[in-house]
C-alpha cells in the first residue's frame, strides 16, 4: 500500500514539473525572432517569427515579406517547440530548441530538411 502512494505522488510531481517546465519555455518564447534559413527558397529565407500568449494558449505566426501565415499547432516538450504551419497548402513542421537566447533547429519541407536559426528583436 505504501508503495502505491509513494508511485502515485512521484507520478504527480513528475506531471507538475513537466507542466512547469513547458510553462516556463512558452514565456521564454514570447516575442519577435528574425529567423534564417539560408537554404530554403529565396523569398522564404528570412522573415520574423512572432509568439504571444493568447489567454493560457501560446500563439504564433511567420512573417514572410509583410505577409502574416499563423501557426496550426505549437507543442513543447522538454526544451524543444515545434510549429505547424501551411505554406503554399504544404504542412511544414518546424522544430527548435533555445540555446543562448536563439532558436535553433530545422524544418521539415518535401524538398527535405532546411536548417533555421532565429534571434530574438530587441
Amino acid at each position: 500500500m505504501q508503495t502505491k502512494k509513494l508511485l502515485l505522488t512521484l507520478t504527480l510531481l513528475l506531471a507538475v514539473l513537466i507542466q512547469v517546465q513547458a510553462i516556463t519555455l512558452e514565456k521564454k518564447l514570447i516575442g519577435q525572432w528574425q529567423y534564417s534559413a539560408p537554404t530554403a527558397p529565396p523569398n522564404y529565407s528570412t522573415g520574423q517569427i512572432n509568439f504571444n500568449q493568447d489567454g493560457e494558449k501560446l500563439k504564433g505566426e511567420l512573417v514572410i515579406e509583410g505577409q502574416k501565415v499563423e501557426f496550426s499547432q505549437i507543442t513543447t516538450k522538454g526544451e524543444e517547440v515545434s510549429v505547424s504551419i501551411y505554406l503554399e497548402s504544404t504542412l511544414i513542421t518546424i522544430k527548435f530548441k533555445i540555446v543562448n537566447d536563439k532558436l535553433e533547429g530545422g524544418a521539415e519541407t518535401p524538398d527535405g530538411p532546411v536548417a533555421v536559426t532565429a534571434v530574438r528583436k530587441k
